[in-house]
C-alpha cells in the first residue's frame, strides 16, 4: 500500500486533478506534467515513472474520449494517419530503442549522468519546448491545407510514438496543432481526437512492455481516478473560460515545471 503520509504526496494527488483538466480541455499537457509528479511528488524513479504515467494518462484520456464521442466531437480519419505510426512506433521505441540505454553517460571524463537523470534533462528540455508552443498565441484555427499528402501526418504520429516510448509523453502537444492545422479540425473536435489517440498510444504502450512491473496498483488506481475527475471538471470549466487563455497558463505551468528539473538535476546530483 502506497503510504500517502508526507505534504508532497497530498501536493501530487491535488495536481493528479490539473492532469486531468490540462487533458480534458487541451488534449494536451496532462501528460507532461505527470512524470515530474510521479518523480518529485510521489518519489518513484523517472525510469518506474515513465512506464507508469502511460497508465494514468491512457485511462484518463479513455474516460475524456468516451465523453467526446457522445458529444460527436471525434474526427476518424486523423485517428487512422496518425496512430497506426504512432502505436507502431511507440512499440519499437519500448521494445527496442529503450534497452539500449545506457545506465550513465560519460563527457569528457569530466562528468557522469546517470539513466534516470539523463532522462529527466530531456524529458525537462522537450517541456520547455511544450510550454513555448502552448504559450505562443498564434492563431491556428484559421489556416487551413488542402493537400492530399499525408505524409505530414505520417511523420508526427512517429514522432509521438518515439516520444510516448521514450519518455511517457502522450503526445497531444504535437497531435492537437496537426489535428487543428493539417486536417482543418475545430478545436474541441481535435481535443476529443487527440484524447482517443493518446489513450490507444498510451495504452498499446503500456500494455506492451511485459517487463515493466507497476511501482504500486493501490496507488496507480487511485492516481488515475483523480485524474479521471479533473477530467470531469474539465467539462465545466470549458463552458466558462476559453481555451486559448487556458493553453497559455498550462503553458508557462509547464514552462516552469521544466525549469526547475533542470535546476533540480544540475544542482544535485547527476
Amino acid at each position: 500500500m502506497f503510504p500517502f503520509d508526507t505534504l508532497l504526496h497530498i501536493i501530487g494527488l491535488l495536481l493528479a486533478l490539473i492532469i486531468g483538466i490540462s487533458l480534458g480541455l487541451l488534449g494536451s499537457g496532462g501528460s507532461s506534467i505527470t512524470v515530474p509528479v510521479l518523480v518529485y511528488c510521489m518519489g518513484i524513479s523517472p525510469s518506474q515513472a515513465i512506464p507508469d504515467s502511460l497508465f494514468v494518462v491512457g485511462i484518463t484520456s479513455l474516460f475524456g474520449a468516451i465523453f467526446n464521442l457522445k458529444q460527436r466531437q471525434v474526427a476518424w480519419k486523423p485517428v487512422f494517419y496518425l496512430g497506426i505510426p504512432s502505436v507502431i512506433s511507440a512499440l519499437i521505441t519500448r521494445k527496442f530503442l529503450v534497452p539500449l540505454l545506457p545506465a550513465s553517460i560519460n563527457f569528457f571524463s569530466l562528468i557522469s549522468i546517470n539513466k534516470d537523470s539523463y532522462l529527466m534533462l530531456l524529458f525537462a528540455i522537450l517541456l520547455i519546448v511544450i510550454a513555448r508552443n502552448m504559450i505562443r498565441t498564434k492563431k491556428t484555427d484559421s489556416l487551413v491545407i488542402h493537400s492530399k499528402n499525408i505524409l505530414p501526418a505520417i511523420i508526427a504520429g512517429i514522432v509521438v510514438g518515439i516520444l510516448i516510448g521514450l519518455l511517457g509523453i502522450g503526445g497531444g502537444f504535437l497531435i492537437v496543432p496537426v489535428l487543428v492545422i493539417y486536417f482543418s479540425l475545430d478545436m474541441k473536435v481535435a481535443v476529443g481526437t487527440s484524447l482517443w489517440l493518446i489513450t490507444f498510444n498510451s495504452l498499446v504502450s503500456f500494455s506492451a512492455d511485459t517487463s515493466h512491473e507497476v511501482y504500486s496498483w493501490n496507488f496507480l488506481l487511485i492516481y488515475t481516478f483523480l485524474s479521471g475527475i479533473g477530467m470531469i471538471i474539465s467539462w465545466r470549466i470549458a463552458k466558462k473560460i476559453h481555451s486559448d487563455k487556458l493553453k497559455v497558463i498550462a503553458g508557462y505551468v509547464i514552462l516552469v515545471i521544466g525549469i526547475l528539473v533542470i535546476v533540480e538535476r544540475l544542482l544535485g546530483k547527476l
